[in-house]
Order: C-alpha cells, then sequence, then structure tokens
C-alpha cells in the first residue's frame, strides 16, 4: 500500500469535524462491537513497497494496547498523527515514511487481540486509524498479546527496505505490561491461519524482529498499585455503575461478559448457594443479575459478594451456567471471572455453551477454595499477586528481548508523540540537543522538552550525541523561522 502525500490541512479539518470522542465513543471504548474485517490480519499479508514516487519507503509500525489499561492512548495519536508525519517529513529525519498503525489485546479472552492497518503515506492513514475497535479487554495477568504483534511484523509484511535495501523498519510497542512468554500454536492458527507444529518462545520472534527493525517502547512509569486499579477498572465500571458492591468485602465473585446472553453466576457456600433464584444466603448476596428476563445490555455484569466480617468459615465453589441465549445466532460466549477474596484477585476467564448447551449441561467452574475469617486482613504480600504488574519485572523482561535503552520511559501520556518523534529524528543520526530545538521551534512548553529529554537521554547517549542538562537553557534557533502548516497539537 502506501503512495501519496499527507495533507496536514486535511487532516486538521477532519479532526475538527471528527473529534477523537466521536471515534472512540461509549466511556472511552469504541461503540464498534467486533474488529473492522480490513483490519483482521488472518490469512494476508502487509506490505511497504518502494515506488518511482517513493523509492526509499521508511516503514514505521505502530503498536497500541488497546486493554483497558491503555486504550487512551489511541486518542493521543489520533491527535497528533499529523504533527507526528508531518514533521517526520519536514525535518526529514526519515526518507518516505509509511505508517502501519497495529491494535493489540489479549489473545486469551479478547474477540479482537490483533487489528493491523496498511501501510499508508497519506490521509489514509487518518482513515485507518478511525477504523481501530479499542474493544477495553485484557485479561488482568499483567500480560498482553505483544508476542502476536511481534510475529506479525516478521511473518506477515513484506517490507522492501529490509528485503531489497538493508535497512531496518521502526517499530513502537506502546505498552504497560509484559508479554506471554510463549507463542501459542492455536493462538497463531486462530489469529492468522498459520499452522505451526509447536508453540513458539517469545525470546526466539522478539530476535527475528530485532534483525530487521529498531524496536522501541514506550512505557509510562507506575507503581503496582496503580496497575492493579488498571486491571479492575472494566469490572469495578460495570458493578458500579449496575449498582453492585466492589470494595469492602471479603469474599466478591463477580463475572462479564460481552453478549445479548444470559450468563448465571453461582457460588456454593457453607449455608447453601447463592444464585438467581435464592439471592441471599449464609450473609452473601447476588446484589447485580443484568440480562435477566431479555436482553439489555452487551456490557452486563453479575456479582456476589460478603460485606467485610460477614462471610462464614467453608468451603466455598463458584460456577457459570449459561441460562438462556439471546442473542440470534447461538454462539459459545466467552466470560471472565474476578474473585477476590480477603483483597487477593484472581481471574478465570472461560467459554460458555460452547456445544451451544445451556442449563445444568453448561456449568463451569471457576475456582474452589476454603474460607478462613482468621486472615481477612490482607497480608503483607499482597504485592506478590500483582507480581506481572511490578515495574522492574516488567521492565526486565523487555530489556531481555530489545536494548535496555530503547525503553522510553514516560510520566506524561500526552508526551506520546514527541517520544516517538525523538527517537526517529535520533536513531536516524539527529542529535538531542537539534530535536529539542525542533520541539520548541513548533511551540512546546519547557515541561514538555523536559519529560521528552528525560524519555530520550539514555538513547542519545547510546547514539553518541549531546546530553542536554535539562537545568539550563535550552538553545534557541538562530536561522529564520519557515512558516510550517504543522499547528500545536
Amino acid at each position: 500500500m502506501g503512495g501519496g502525500n499527507y495533507n496536514v490541512d486535511v487532516a486538521e479539518r477532519f479532526r475538527e469535524s471528527t473529534t477523537e470522542d466521536t471515534i472512540f465513543r461509549s466511556q472511552g471504548l469504541s461503540a464498534r462491537e467486533k474488529c473492522d474485517p480490513s483490519l483482521n490480519i488472518k490469512g494476508k499479508i502487509r506490505e511497504c513497497c518502494d515506488s518511482l514516487e517513493h523509492p526509499n519507503t521508511t516503514p514505521i509500525v505502530v503498536v497500541m494496547d488497546f486493554t483497558s489499561s491503555r486504550g487512551d492512548d489511541a486518542k493521543v495519536i489520533f491527535a497528533k498523527a499529523p504533527m507526528f508525519f508531518g514533521q517526520m517529513k519536514m525535518r526529514n529525519y526519515v526518507p518516505d515514511p509509511e505508517i502501519c498503525w497495529m491494535g493489540i489485546g489479549d489473545a486469551t479472552c479478547d474477540k479482537a487481540p490483533l487489528q493491523v492497518a496498511q501501510f499508508e503515506s497519506d490521509n489514509k492513514l487518518d482513515d485507518e486509524l478511525a477504523k481501530m475497535w479499542l474493544e477495553g479487554g485484557g485479561g488482568g495477568t499483567g500480560q498482553e498479546s505483544y508476542e502476536l504483534a511481534a510475529y506479525a511484523i516478521v511473518k506477515k509484511m513484506k517490507l522492501d527496505a529490509v528485503t531489497k535495501r538493508n535497512k531496518k523498519a521502526l517499530v513502537f510497542f506502546l505498552i504497560d505490561e509484559g508479554f506471554y512468554p510463549v507463542i501459542s500454536k492455536s493462538q497463531v492458527k486462530k489469529v492468522f491461519g498459520d499452522d505451526l507444529s509447536a508453540d513458539i518462545p517469545s525470546e526466539q520472534i522478539f530476535a527475528e524482529l530485532n534483525n530487521m527493525a529498531d524496536v522501541f517502547v514506550i512505557y509510562p512509569k507506575k507503581s503496582w498499585q496503580e496497575r492493579k486499579a488498571d486491571i479492575d477498572v472494566e469490572m469495578r465500571e460495570r458493578l458500579e455503575q449496575a449498582g453492585g458492591r466492589f470494595r469492602d468485602v471479603d469474599i466478591r465473585a463477580s463475572l462479564r461478559w460481552d453478549t445479548y446472553d444470559d450468563l448465571d453466576l453461582h457460588v456454593v457456600c457453607p449455608g447453601g448457594e447463592v444464585w438467581y433464584a435464592n439471592k441471599k444466603c449464609s450473609n452473601g448476596e447476588l446484589d447485580v443479575d443484568r440480562n435477566a428476563g431479555g436482553p439489555q445490555t452487551r456490557k452486563p455484569v453479575e456479582n456476589i459478594r460478603w460485606a467485610k466480617g460477614e462471610a462464614p468459615k467453608g468451603r466455598y465453589k463458584v460456577f457459570v451456567q449459561n441460562y438462556a441465549f439471546h442473542e440470534d445466532e447461538r454462539n459459545p460466549i466467552p466470560f471472565l471471572v474476578e474473585l477476590e477474596v480477603n483483597g487477593k484477585i484472581q481471574k478465570f476467564e472461560g467459554v460458555s455453551a460452547s456445544k451451544k448447551e445451556n442449563g445444568s449441561r453448561s456449568n463451569i467452574t471457576a475456582f474452589e477454595f476454603n474460607y478462613d475469617p482468621a486472615e481477612r486482613q490482607i497480608s503483607s504480600d499482597e504485592s506478590d499477586l500483582y507480581k506481572g504488574y511490578d515495574d522492574a519485572l516488567i521492565k526486565a523482561q523487555w530489556a531481555n528481548v530489545i536494548p535496555a535503552d530503547n525503553i522510553l520511559e514516560i510520566d506524561d501520556p500526552k508526551v506520546i508523540i514527541d517520544v516517538m518523534l525523538g527517537a526517529v529524528a535520533i536513531n536516524s543520526g539527529s542529535s538531542l540537543d537539534g530535536y529539542l530545538v525542533d520541539m520548541e521551534g513548533r511551540g512546546q512548553t519547557a515541561r514538555r522538552r523536559e519529560e521528552t529529554t528525560a524519555a530520550l537521554s539514555g538513547l542519545a547517549d547510546k547514539a553518541n550525541t549531546v546530553k542536554v542538562d535539562v537545568g539550563k537553557r535550552l538553545p534557541k534557533i538562530t536561522t529564520k523561522k519557515k512558516t510550517s502548516k504543522i499547528k500545536r497539537l
């Protein structure tokens, strides 16, 4: 694909008439309910080919996390795409840039774990970005399917720069979690249609990716407590909007799925069973029961909980039943159960009605456990439960597959494009000092330049460029400023 030229004025008018809230609506998530067919990579190849008009293409892949924790990054990309592309062209950071947008989720539970746009170099970039579905899922394990994005680039892209001119592509991962250590052959079959003889270690595919691309990670600084809040956000929002109790509980079993069908949550407890026909038992209560009696929402939730201090000692069993189909077609129903016991949270992903069954024949057990009221205090090692979200562990995993200096840490998501653009400039031979001058020339604040400097200093040092002291006055542009159509965003 590709070809043509990007018109910044057209792009700006598009944003004035079609804001990110219009495209990415419904509480920050897209109103779509499935992946756009054109973004489905199964059985397809994405191409970045040289031409007479563009003989030296530079393929750039931007991999965005569309799970609940990072979905809003797409809005930043949407807002600043004209500046990103326009500055690359105007400053000649790289020749003939062509961009492929890619969205990832979690292949263990999401409907659209991978969305891959065409490579474009004109205003079709906006069209491709606007097709993206911000599913807002994620598995709650501290991992997302970034390794599938790496597989797509290595195995499903034809890049003339790489194969004909021995020039590396540029790849940016916008992440806040780790990747799965193994590329599942079953997931590869489902997402790409490829038949593998065995699973592939993720390190192997990243090694292949590094041979063909300079790979960067844009990584927001967060504590594990903040990441814990991120993974709980979708369940919490659904529950609280429906009037369910999320906080201050001994035990909470919450179920969510994404169809009109009526799944039921059951908890067998020491004194009986809590379910839709017996909503209160042994101090436990079913306080949310969506899609009961007919279709109500495609973002349903159910909740059974014991308030803090009220759960009795004994054995518990949590299971899910498909009570009734409400969709026009009877399809398998993916679901997520979140179990909280004394402040510790576990996740279970399952698929109900895989053989179109309902009633007791569809029962799927999610958890069985013994509860002791003496353990009500949250243990001091609560962070162990969320070790997948630990900042140091996440960075260490990525540093094992890409150069550590290519992990670019940021505080404010609004600086994403500035950091990406700076990485492009430095990787192509510009100095950090010179890039900061360019930032000042397009009206970026001193604070924004400081944040960008902090993110790029390691990369600049590696490239033997001058590390700017952010405490000093930044250099001024001494040449006459040229009129630019690039607006400050």
